[in-house]
């Protein structure tokens, strides 16, 4: 499979995202409101992207020179920018939530720099690029879940795993789109190995929630993403020492699951912080227990400083920039 093939493949796949975004949204103007931002804004990013490639301004990380490329990158930041405040974003007056929606998508292209900074400059021991994503996305759902706490009408469907979202299974490989290996033919091997540890994490995951006898909403898609991000730092280590890790991976996101539960905190943001902050957390260190030392980018305790550092980073970039989409909140 080419370079041509992968991206359009990616592309039909990262669709999924914003597929599964509108599935949880219940009211039909608000899907209509959804598919009019995203529509706006890619649209838009590519008309800027294309303005300034004419006056001679070109990044390789952030580009229209493949148009499923540009799709792809499009798609994955507008189901963060969704994720991140989920339906608090229909609280703002209409004008609001536009602009929100743009700082938001704004504020996702601002990470995919600062990945190029940590990746070129600094160096850091990550394989996939996707921690930096879900270690942000973690920052707005604790954010959220402290200072913006929104409950939906009604009560909601506890046990809600649907069959028809079997596809989650491949939705954190989507993020290799990112990676420098996607020109490689092992980079399918890694897409393969994603998936293996998200299968081994969702069945650790669902494991204890049969053993308590509770179901949790969407506890097939937590249980994959905790393995899908948590060892994606670590891609290339022998698969036969990491799906037993990944296993008891999902076994410590269902506990935790359970004791943010009992703290009264909100379906969403449980739903958030296990798939996205929580395998995150893990991600940045796991290097130390997986990779060989030869393998080290830097001394080790250099690399305990870079590997903190990374993360403290994205961390404080969206805990402020909720502070600022804070501002905008009705009183």
């Amino acid at each position: 499979m080419n370079l041509f093939e992968t991206e359009f493949l990616f592309c039909i796949l990262s669709g999924f995202f914003l597929f599964h975004s509108i599935l949880r949204i219940s009211d039909e103007w608000k899907r209509r409101e959804l598919i009019f931002h995203w529509t706006t804004i890619t649209g838009f990013g590519f008309f800027i992207t294309e303005s300034l490639l004419k006056w001679g301004i070109h990044s390789d990380i952030w580009n229209t020179d493949s148009i499923f490329g540009y799709i792809t990158r499009s798609n994955l930041l507008l189901f963060l920018s969704y994720v991140a405040l989920e339906e608090r974003v229909f609280t703002l007056k209409p004008i609001q939530r536009f602009f929100v929606s743009v700082f938001l998508y704004l504020f996702w292209v601002g990470v995919l720099f600062g990945i190029q900074f940590f990746q070129t400059i600094i160096l850091v021991q990550d394989n996939t690029f996707i921690l930096p994503f879900s270690i942000a996305l973690g920052a707005f759902i604790w954010s959220r879940e402290m200072f913006w706490r929104f409950e939906k009408d009604g009560n909601s469907e506890l046990g809600g795993d649907s069959v028809q979202l079997v596809y989650l299974s491949f939705l954190p490989a989507a993020f290799l789109i990112l990676s420098p290996w996607k020109f490689e033919v092992s980079f399918y091997t890694k897409v393969a190995n994603i998936f293996l540890y998200g299968i081994a994490s969702h069945i650790g995951f669902q494991l204890v929630s049969k053993f308590k006898k509770e179901s949790v909403t969407a506890e097939s898609e937590i249980g994959i993403w905790i393995g899908a991000i948590t060892f994606s730092s670590c891609l290339g280590t022998d698969v036969l020492i990491v799906l037993p890790l990944a296993f008891l991976s999902g076994i410590f996101g269902r506990l935790l699951y359970a004791y943010l539960s009992s703290l009264s905190w909100s379906e969403p943001s449980l739903r958030g912080v296990i798939s996205f902050l929580f395998p995150s957390f893990l991600g940045i260190f796991l290097p130390f227990l997986l990779t060989e030392p030869k393998d080290w980018v830097h001394s080790p305790y250099v690399l305990l400083g870079v590997q903190t550092l990374y993360f403290l980073s994205f961390y404080l970039a969206g805990a402020f920039s909720f502070g600022i989409i804070l501002l905008s909140k009705q009183k």
